[in-house]
């Protein structure tokens, strides 16, 4: 019977979490730093997509 209950515990906490997900990161302020770390992500892609670019104009160049 413990295990049941413990399991609908459990249950009853995943069901909260994924509802109320972005109150808590409301709360937290955690927000925040998820947008900062998509523009890093962001920056990054561009980055490698402009050395890319340089990178085979210059082996262009090299031909």
């Amino acid at each position: 019977m413990l295990k049941y209950i413990v399991l609908a515990l459990i249950g009853f906490g995943i069901y909260i979490g994924v509802t109320y997900q972005d109150q808590f990161s409301d709360l937290t302020n955690s927000r925040s730093f998820e947008d900062v770390k998509d523009v890093y992500e962001d920056v990054k892609d561009q980055a490698m997509d402009d050395f890319s670019t340089i990178s085979d104009k210059i082996e262009d160049l090299q031909n």
